[in-house]
């Protein structure tokens, strides 16, 4: 049986501080601190899951996670249980009661929700997560593609020296990245989607990124106002390939909506065969 339904998460000071910046509707979406039967099915279905953590100094690391469907398990509103193992050289530590953020993405269908909450269990190859919160996203900025069998090589990270011309033309030809940034009670793992080549590379080196009027939760510039860090994940799905970033943020939220990240440190997943079918166009 389901928690009950008025049981929400309240906001942050941080995440009212960037709602109130960004000029945000002054009622805000909700947060429920239970999954629901809907995410529950939903989670059950996803050959990838998209997730969050800490390295060893505090700071966010984004990960990609895979299994065939049913490795992502709610049997319980505040339990998951995710039975895969980490990529070689993972940087995200699996400590008890770490925080931890997961996203799931039915690409097709356009749609997302999130996940987050701690690390209760962490084994070889599974991961037992307390929802501490759970809710879903508007189909905005999804690119429509198919998601690949999840089974297989988790693979080995790779650190690069520095953001190369492959880096760069991964970057900048994606309509898709994800975003970990940290709170003051927690982690997220968040989305961002747009046409090819919305995010820009500066001269410097910063990536120049707008920001699209989106679904007023304001998660992420919250965390930002609390903690610049974070780490970004870029996926090339055809080709198999996954970049991560660490590195600071700064969000200008006047006159027009946008954030810059600095890197300062990068790394490169490779897979054996492709994770996805290449994207449609987003509505």
């Amino acid at each position: 049986m389901d928690a009950p339904r008025y049981d929400r998460r309240s906001w942050s000071g941080d995440e009212i501080r960037a709602r109130q910046k960004a000029g945000a509707p002054e009622i805000a979406p909700v947060i429920r601190t239970f999954a629901t039967e809907q995410h529950r099915d939903f989670f059950a279905r996803l050959p990838l899951a998209f997730v969050a953590g800490l390295d060893a100094a505090g700071q966010p690391v984004a990960s990609l996670l895979r299994g065939a469907p049913g490795f992502i398990a709610l049997a319980e509103p505040r339990r998951m249980e995710i039975a895969a193992r980490f990529p070689e050289g993972e940087p995200l530590t699996r400590e008890m009661d770490e925080p931890f953020g997961v996203i799931g993405m039915d690409f097709a269908a356009r749609r997302r929700n999130r996940v987050n909450g701690r690390i209760v269990v962490a084994e070889s190859g599974r991961l037992t997560i307390s929802v501490e919160e759970a809710f879903g996203n508007c189909p905005k900025y999804i690119a429509p593609r198919d998601l690949f069998s999840g089974e297989g090589d988790p693979g080995a990270w790779r650190v690069l020296p520095a953001v190369d011309a492959e880096a760069r033309a991964l970057i900048e030809g994606s309509d898709i990245f994800f975003v970990a940034t940290r709170g003051a009670d927690g982690i997220d793992m968040s989305h961002r989607g747009g046409p090819p080549g919305f995010v820009r590379l500066t001269p410097e080196g910063e990536l120049a990124i707008p920001d699209f009027r989106g679904n007023n939760y304001f998660n992420t510039f919250g965390n930002l106002l609390h903690d610049p860090r974070a780490a970004l994940l870029f996926v090339d799905f055809p080709r198999g390939r996954v970049l991560h970033l660490q590195g600071v943020a700064r969000v200008d939220f006047s006159p027009v909506r946008s954030w810059s990240f600095a890197p300062e440190n990068a790394s490169l997943l490779m897979f054996e065969t492709a994770l996805g079918s290449a994207s449609g166009v987003a509505p």
